[in-house]
């Protein structure tokens, strides 16, 4: 299954599937602490965040088209953050 993740220093920790479905998610006291709307808006951004990873390992995989068939948008300034992040191999820095 492709998935991503996405973390905040606070303890937050999200793990979606392709079009952001949540699988897990972490909270550490210190989270907790943010109080109800800074946790909130954290995890939404958090979850965001793992979804456009998620969205564009699925994308190298299946292609744009397959994608767009299954109805999944890519969040165009996220992937060309995670996109100028990512190595083209696990061998590169």
């Amino acid at each position: 299954m492709i998935t991503g993740h996405a973390h905040h220093t606070t303890g937050i920790a999200v793990e979606v599937g392709v079009g952001g479905g949540m699988r897990a998610i972490t909270l550490t006291e210190r989270s907790m602490r943010l109080g109800r709307a800074a946790l909130a808006d954290e995890i939404l951004t958090l979850v965001r965040i793992a979804t456009a990873r998620a969205n564009e390992r699925a994308r190298h995989v299946l292609g744009d088209e397959h994608l767009e068939a299954l109805g999944i948008r890519a969040d165009a300034e996220l992937t060309e953050e995670i996109e100028s992040t990512t190595p083209e191999s696990w061998m590169v820095r």
